[in-house]
């Protein structure tokens, strides 16, 4: 991981590296959520790709807004959650029982 296993928590690191391939939530500090493929971890910064059954990576903003994106980028140091493994999008709002 570089320089970042100085700056961020390396067991962190090493949790986020493990779950490249799947599909994750991941919560930020700023607000931000973001449901899609872990595909790497390079140098501090995850690469996000569209999950399973999904055409696109979906961002919800923190003032509610959903946001779609090809690709996502995101800085591994304000990583607060992840939840890996989701079978499907979390957030469309349709109960199943």
């Amino acid at each position: 991981m570089g320089f970042f296993d100085d700056i961020c928590n390396r067991h962190w690191c090493e949790e986020l590296e493990c779950a490249c391939g799947t599909n994750v939530v991941l919560f930020t500090a700023d607000g931000f959520a973001f449901f899609g493929l872990l595909d790497r971890v390079d140098d501090g910064i995850l690469f996000l790709l569209p999950a399973s059954n999904e055409e696109l990576v979906i961002v919800f903003t923190p003032g509610g807004a959903v946001k779609h994106e090809e690709l996502s980028f995101i800085d591994i140091c304000i990583i607060v959650a992840l939840s890996k493994n989701v079978g499907e999008n979390p957030f469309s709002g349709e109960c199943q029982d």
